[in-house]
């Protein structure tokens, strides 16, 4: 998924920081007192060492920093293979909100301000084969986003394993190492049973191979060391296996437990803290918690440790998730017209998807998911609805062969080599026949329609199958209506039936909230549209209603505001000094230690080895500025001036001290902190240029009485169906006052925007009110990429005052203080110190009524403050 800034990522991240902080704070306390014990001889002077991430989680509760869902349940302690407490935290994060990001993006965090190192361990648990894959694809690719956050973190010192590969302890000393490892091979059924718990022969360094006084006095201090046979061996002391498994024990690992629902088994539990980890990560959509067993106490249950949740209408306020999802329960008795349904879905989709490239550039081949009721060549009787013989019936449609794909257990179309990137423009598939082979881990964004054949028959499929379709193309809406949302088409199901299972894929995908956003529609076809157009109220039936753009005016040219051309076209590089950045470099960072080794050949006896070279190795670490230039192309476009300010970093550092073989050693440190470095002054100088021109009248803000205004709509979507709840106002009857109407308690996220909604509603002084929900509703652009959707417009009239327009975005609590939340807030109330109103005679399409007697306020509100602010600063007398 695309490397964004996220409110909801932002707010995992903000939170597992504080975490870690409180976390570092009590097991310094820990620490100290087991230092106290450690040289205490009278037992009645010893002191209780604290479980110190048992105490963390209670001074998070206290904070109130913790989900509201979880405060009530208690702190599920975890322990390892020897007895000692392990930090555990779970990140309740809905199937396709960046799951990877948060994780490496946590890890990050993790090595730096707790475990107050940039080399180490890492055991990646991935439950299936497709996951597996999926994230070594993004691990191993040093140009993808994921991998260089990697780099970044561990100065660029990062290798990824497998369980097969060797392992030396050195490796773990100079290097951030991160194993993969599917649950199934994790899971522990004896001693001999996987290869990963038997003594291999690479695995190396960690346990002297002869010195059994040694691995005696490694056994009393790590009891769960396997050790070989003494019945069965020649040794007289117990012998440590060099497996990776005890390696692991040794090396004590930081754990990342993808969907770690699916470990929550007493075998797989047991086999996971039996590695000794100093830190287990969970990321699940669907946290599990473990009851007691019967007879048990109550406290032996086994909770999940939620230290955050992302709600699935958090994923869809960004726009990464395509909804709402429309249901179309097709109950002809021909499985043909149901395709054939699905299929015209797909050309209509197919036909604003070349519209959509055409004007934007932006490329999307919706593609149709076919879940079929047969599979085996063997298995076509002409009864059940076969993957052939809906193949054949799409050829006769119309479609070639190239456009149709058969993924099963026995027929991969989509291996080949044709098939396999998706969202290629030189890729062809539009249709994928199944019947459940597209599990977790698949991932396409392009997968818009989902048509059920089976879905009377195969339930559990069904449900699988509808999150494929789920996930938005880079992540980002597109403002059609109809390639912002998913389709499904079932043949002959029950619909109650149908509704159970798409509402319980959304639930195992973690987008339960999002249940309400399922649309049942009749043999139309949810592709038709769906949305229904609602009216303004009769007051306001032919009102026109202008809002003020911001705009860029040159001369006698006018035109919105465009962050490109407008904004970064005018920012000077050149002239960046990084000595600010030169200064912050800490110059006792770790260094990397030399991994090249050499070997020559050597006559021993009657044999040729291979005898290593000691003292003198051919390799040096080098920092490459070209690269540099590479890493930071997105930031700065003009690759000769990027070289220059490379360059005068580099001189700034050498002048510190630096020599050639540091700034190697450094190389992936200075280069994130260049990154980020130049990110704050792209902004800096961005705020710069913005006011700057607003000063001079090159950008502004005001009605106009020309055609550069914001028109209000004369009709609004609603996604409710008629006879829904409608929402109430403080009198108990409908809302009044609202531009449109009716409104429906679904048609707002949250139970604050409802509450926002009536108050505005019972007002005296306004006059209307309008929810601004749509992206492709009004914006506002500022000196940043993405424009400011306020969440609501109204209008109101006081005594002895002029009309007053406000524009307020909302946010809620937790985000108070975050640089997206100042930097909207700034933006707007910029806006509101410049609005103006156009004092020229009639121009172009239409007349400004009472020019000059509008104010327009802009301003950001978070959701506790809105109860004092509201009242005090827009209908106080």
């Amino acid at each position: 998924m695309p490397l964004r800034d996220l409110d909801y990522q932002a707010r995992v991240l903000t939170l597992f920081d504080a975490y870690l902080t409180e976390l570092s704070v009590q097991k310094a306390k820990a620490d100290k007192i087991s230092a106290a014990n450690a040289g205490e001889t009278d037992p009645d002077l010893l002191r209780e060492v604290p479980d110190f991430p048992a105490k963390t989680w209670s001074a998070l509760k206290t904070a109130g920093q913790l989900p509201p869902s979880r405060v009530a349940i208690p702190y599920s302690p975890r322990l390892d293979g020897i007895g000692r407490p392990t930090p555990n935290a779970v990140f309740k994060v809905p199937t396709g909100g960046g799951k990877t990001y948060l994780a490496v993006a946590a890890l990050s965090r993790l090595f730096g301000r707790y475990l107050s190192r940039n080399t180490g361990f890492v055991l990646w648990i991935v439950p299936n084969e497709a996951i597996y894959s999926q994230t070594k694809r993004q691990l191993t690719d040093r140009q993808h986003p994921y991998r260089q956050m990697l780099d970044r973190a561990a100065a660029g010192r990062v290798r990824i394993l497998e369980k097969g590969d060797p392992l030396d302890a050195r490796d773990v000393e100079s290097h951030l190492c991160v194993m993969l490892l599917m649950l199934p091979s994790a899971n522990r059924q004896s001693c001999e049973s996987l290869r990963m718990f038997r003594d291999r022969g690479d695995v190396r360094g960690f346990f002297p191979r002869d010195d059994q006084q040694t691995h005696a006095v490694e056994l009393e201090r790590i009891p769960n060391l396997d050790i070989y046979d003494l019945a069965s061996s020649t040794f007289q002391r117990p012998q440590i296996k060099d497996s990776l498994g005890n390696a692991l024990r040794l090396i004590r690992p930081v754990v990342v437990m993808d969907e770690g629902h699916k470990a929550i088994s007493e075998l797989a539990f047991a086999t996971l803290y039996g590695f000794n980890p100093c830190f287990v990560l969970e990321l699940t959509a669907t946290p599990k918690d473990v009851a007691a067993r019967g007879g048990a106490s109550p406290r032996s249950a086994r909770h999940a440790n939620i230290l955050v949740e992302v709600a699935g209408t958090e994923l869809d306020r960004e726009g990464m998730i395509k909804m709402p999802l429309n249901l179309d329960p097709r109950q002809g008795t021909d499985w043909r017209n149901t395709l054939s349904a699905a299929l015209d879905c797909l050309n209509r989709l197919h036909t604003e998807a070349r519209r959509l490239h055409g004007e934007r550039g932006r490329y999307i081949r919706p593609i149709l998911l076919v879940q079929v009721e047969r599979t085996g060549r063997d298995q076509r009787d002409g009864v059940h609805i076969h993957a052939l013989d809906a193949r054949d019936w799409l050829l006769t449609a119309g479609l070639d062969a190239a456009e149709i794909a058969i993924k099963t257990a026995d027929t991969n179309e989509l291996a080949n080599p044709e098939n396999q990137d998706l969202l290629s423009p030189a890729n062809r598939v539009r249709v994928i026949i199944t019947k459940q082979a597209l599990q977790e881990g698949w991932d396409c964004p392009f997968a818009y329609v989902l048509c059920a054949l089976a879905a009377s028959q195969n339930r559990t499929a069904l449900t699988q199958l509808v999150g494929r379709i789920l996930r938005q193309p880079q992540a980002d809406k597109t403002g059609i209506p109809l390639l912002d949302e998913s389709y499904v088409i079932t043949h002959h199901a029950t619909t109650a039936d149908v509704v159970e299972a798409i509402k319980t894929g959304l639930e195992e995908d973690g987008l339960g909230d999002l249940v309400k956003e399922l649309r049942i529609g009749g043999d139309s076809g949810g592709c038709d549209g769906g949305a229904r157009s609602i009216p303004r109220r009769a007051v306001f039936a032919t009102t026109e209603i202008y809002l003020p753009q911001v705009l860029a005016v040159n001369g006698g040219r006018i035109r919105p505001l465009d962050y490109e051309q407008d904004i970064l076209f005018h920012l000077d590089w050149s002239a960046l000094d990084p000595a600010p950045l030169i200064a912050q470099i800490p110059d006792n960072a770790q260094s990397a230690e030399q991994q090249m080794r050499r070997f020559r050949l050597a006559d021993v006896g009657e044999e040729r080895i291979l005898d290593e070279i000691s003292g003198h190795s051919v390799e040096m670490l080098r920092f490459d500025p070209a690269y540099t230039v590479r890493m930071v192309s997105d930031l700065v476009p003009n690759a000769w001036i990027a070289r220059a300010i490379v360059g005068r970093l580099l001189v700034g550092l050498t002048a510190r001290g630096f020599a050639a073989k540091k700034l190697g050693a450094l190389g992936g440190l200075i280069v994130e902190q260049l990154r980020h470095w130049l990110d704050g002054e792209r902004d800096r100088m961005a705020e710069a240029v913005f006011r700057a021109a607003v000063a001079e009248g090159r950008i502004q803000f005001r009605l106009r009485t020309d055609d550069h205004n914001w028109r209000m709509p004369f009709q609004a979507d609603t996604y409710e169906p008629e006879g829904a709840e409608q929402l109430i106002g403080k009198a108990g009857g409908p809302l009044t006052k609202s531009l449109f109407a009716p409104l429906y308690k679904g048609d707002f996220s949250s139970q604050d925007e409802r509450n926002i909604a009536v108050y505005l509603d019972s007002e005296a002084t306004l006059t209307w009110w309008h929810r601004n929900v749509a992206r492709q509703q009004y914006g506002i652009q500022g000196w940043r990429r993405g424009r400011i959707y306020p969440d609501f417009i109204f209008a109101l009239q006081r005594a002895q005052e002029t009309n007053r327009v406000a524009v307020l975005e909302m946010k809620g609590p937790q985000l108070a203080g975050n640089l997206d939340t100042e930097y909207k807030r700034a933006v707007l109330r910029l806006m509101s110190d410049h609005y103006a109103v156009e004092q020229a005679p009639r121009v172009g399409e239409f007349e400004l009524v009472d020019p000059g007697g509008t104010v327009v306020h802009c301003d950001l509100v978070l959701m506790p403050d809105w109860k004092i602010r509201l009242p005090n600063e827009f209908f106080g007398e």
